[in-house]
């Protein structure tokens, strides 16, 4: 009875320790208008955990969602005050930093533009017939970040017109997806994983090799690939997203405040890898409307590297090693 009551034991905690032994996990799922997945390491399952986080990331700052903080910014009058927390101030803080740094090639303040061409969900695109220019040039005036007074001090935000609205959507993923990093390696101790939003991804615990989508039709799976270091983050924009033809024109969802259109510098696809995963997404589109020479500039100004596409094929690459598998592209 004895030597079967120990065997018993031993059966007990060989299944236990197994149960508890770290086991390759992805949670999947839909945020932010993008699908999600997270791989990682770990004896517990995070699954649930990580899809809260990134929902209530949602709610605080997505433009389509009641009570966020855009949301309250967009529905108020003008020059009424909006009380900030000092997290939303924070954030607001760096938007408008790196807007100024792009010199507005990364815009928060563009939503009128981007609601006239019809590329805010449910992405309709006019029908995929080009806005008038008259009206163009009415919601490039309200798509201005001069019409946003931020006080920091006082944490809070006024806006000059009524109708002057932003949306964060050019960076929040890579905010998000920081946060998705930090809750796994901070709070719960895992030592490996990645984490993808939409095009936005997070090294964690160990480097990865990355693939970047063609931005052109393709027979390969990726244009070209990189290594991702630890604890670095990459976030890739292009005009293969969301577009449409007309009239021979490629009509893009990257819009230029500047001409009030999709830009049209050249660039069709920028990878952009920085600490900062915010930071990293609006270079990204900023890169896109500023084109190859400005944008490999303003890379360096911020201690980012990247790899820029232009419309001939060629890839500009900015202190990081490509390695190309579609050769209808090239180094340039």
């Amino acid at each position: 009875m004895r030597k079967l009551a120990a065997i018993c034991m031993l059966i007990v905690l060989v299944v236990c320790l197994a149960a508890c032994a770290p086991a390759e996990r992805t949670a999947r799922g839909f945020s932010m208008g993008s699908e999600y997945y997270v791989n990682y390491t770990s004896s517990a399952d995070l699954d649930a955990e990580i899809a809260d986080l990134l929902s209530s990331i949602e709610e605080s700052f997505s433009v389509k969602v009641d009570g966020s903080l855009t949301a309250r910014i967009n529905a108020a009058s003008k020059d009424e005050v909006i009380s900030l927390t000092s997290e939303e101030t924070q954030l607001l803080s760096d938007v408008f930093e790196l807007s100024k740094m792009t010199d507005g090639a990364f815009n928060p303040a563009i939503l009128p533009l981007v609601k006239l061409w019809g590329f805010d969900p449910p992405y309709e695109m006019n029908g995929k017939v080009p806005p008038m220019e008259e009206s163009i040039q009415v919601a490039k005036e309200l798509s201005s970040m001069s019409l946003f007074d931020l006080n920091t001090s006082l944490n809070s935000i006024v806006k000059s017109r009524s109708n002057a609205a932003l949306d964060l959507g050019a960076a929040i993923k890579g905010y998000a997806a920081n946060r998705v990093a930090d809750f796994l390696l901070q709070e719960k101790g895992v030592s490996e994983a990645l984490v993808y939003l939409g095009g936005t991804i997070a090294a964690v615990g160990r480097s990865y090799e990355i693939g970047v989508t063609p931005p052109r039709d393709s027979d390969e799976s990726y244009a070209f690939r990189f290594t991702l270091e630890e604890g670095r983050t990459c976030a890739t924009s292009g005009d293969y997203e969301r577009f449409y033809i007309y009239n021979n024109t490629r009509y893009h969802h990257i819009l230029d405040a500047n001409t009030g259109y999709p830009a049209a510098s050249g660039v069709i696809s920028a990878t952009v890898v920085h600490s900062n995963g915010l930071i990293a997404d609006a270079l990204a589109t900023a890169v896109v409307v500023l084109g190859a020479e400005k944008g490999a500039a303003l890379l360096e100004k911020c201690g980012a590297t990247g790899a820029i596409v232009t419309s001939e094929k060629r890839i500009v690459t900015c202190n990081l090693t490509v390695t190309v598998k579609d050769k209808s592209y090239e180094i340039a």
